[in-house]
């Protein structure tokens, strides 16, 4: 089942007078997305401005995954292009977990399996800077330098089709045409590489990268629509890897400070009486959860002793917070939107402040 297709069923599904309610997840795979990229978000905004569809939570990068589920309407068919939902008496509001047994977000079977696809790397869709094979080679090394790019796509057309494609030229294949000759043209420069269709698994890139410095990705109507190097996904890669670490060092830090200002015996007191530590012997501090953690941090008592300058009613609201998100990423497939990671970076900068 495509995006298009999904959305579609919905629409039906409003039409004959159903609720429709979705987890942000599921309208995401449903496009062979994971994250709340950008480009899946314009798709699909596009997609419901077709259909006539509204979104509630609307669609962007900081839609709910799970939950609250988001609410479809049907746009009235005297607003074009408006964003608020209509007014109907048999939608039930979105914030109370009413019968859904309108909805069919159970059944996922007809879904794209989770999975990361080229299309989640950000480099996979951008402006592809292009030159004509019969412009000069200079013309090529003057853009390629005033752009900072490190090769420009080789074709005919200003968008071109996966065919129209001759290959890219570089510096160094630039470097490689001087050494066997005197080109003149881009066309003497050509160095062929390898393509890759944006709905194809993450591997393919990883492994056409181990050959090759750059793939070329082709959208599903096979247009030209971005270029991912080594360097990108490096980037990619570390992206995934920050909120790992902040958490990491969240969690180091407050074991420590339970460690140091109320001792393993009596944190470990605790969690026996409190019956959430499994009845496991606990002989250090670091194999507390996160979710233990907040548990010891948030009795009265405690949080007392530990003397710590912050209200505790906000501090565990907010370790809270990103207890769940350790919980997603465990998953990796819900990664954290750009309010969530900045809360997590300030709740990691915050924890830093407590003198261990």
């Amino acid at each position: 089942m495509t995006g298009q297709e999904y959305l579609d069923d919905i629409r039906k599904s409003l039409e004959s007078g159903r609720r429709q309610h979705r987890m942000g997840q599921n309208v995401l795979r449903s496009f062979g997305y994971v994250r709340r990229r950008s480009t899946a978000i314009s798709q699909i905004n596009k997609t419901l401005n077709e259909l006539g569809l509204i979104a509630d939570p609307p669609i962007d990068s900081n839609m709910p995954l799970r939950n609250p589920r988001i609410r479809f309407t049907l746009r009235p068919a005297n607003a074009t292009g408006s964003t608020e939902a209509i007014d109907d008496s048999t939608v039930a509001d979105p914030g109370v977990n009413d019968d859904l047994s309108d909805d069919d977000d159970s059944d996922e079977s007809n879904l794209p399996e989770p999975g990361f696809t080229v299309s989640e790397l950000s480099a996979a869709s951008q402006t592809v800077e292009r030159v004509s094979p019969n412009a000069p080679v200079n013309e090529a090394y003057t853009k390629m330098v005033l752009g900072k790019y490190s090769q420009l796509v080789v074709s005919s057309n200003d968008q071109p089709m996966q065919q129209d494609i001759k290959g890219i030229v570089s510096f160094q294949s630039i470097a490689k045409a001087q050494m066997n000759g005197n080109p003149t043209t881009v066309g003497d420069c050509i160095a062929a590489v390898p393509h890759a269709k944006s709905d194809a698994d993450l591997n393919s890139v990883v492994n056409e990268l181990s050959a090759s410095d750059v793939v070329l990705v082709v959208g599903l109507d096979n247009r030209l629509q971005g270029i991912v190097t080594a360097w990108d996904l490096a980037e990619e890669f570390a992206g995934l890897v920050n909120p790992f670490k902040r958490l990491g060092e969240i969690e180091m830090r407050l074991q420590t400070l339970l460690e140091r200002r109320l001792g393993k015996d009596k944190v470990a007191e605790f969690l026996h009486d409190q019956s959430v530590s499994d009845n496991r012997t606990i002989e250090s501090l670091e194999q507390l959860t996160m979710g233990e953690l907040q548990r010891v941090l948030e009795y009265p008592s405690h949080w007392d002793e530990l003397g710590l300058a912050f209200d505790r009613g906000v501090f565990i609201a907010a370790l809270d917070e990103v207890r769940g998100y350790r919980n997603r990423l465990m998953h990796f497939g819900d990664p954290l939107s750009e309010g969530e990671m900045t809360l997590l970076t300030n709740f990691c900068d915050m924890v830093r402040e407590i003198q261990l």
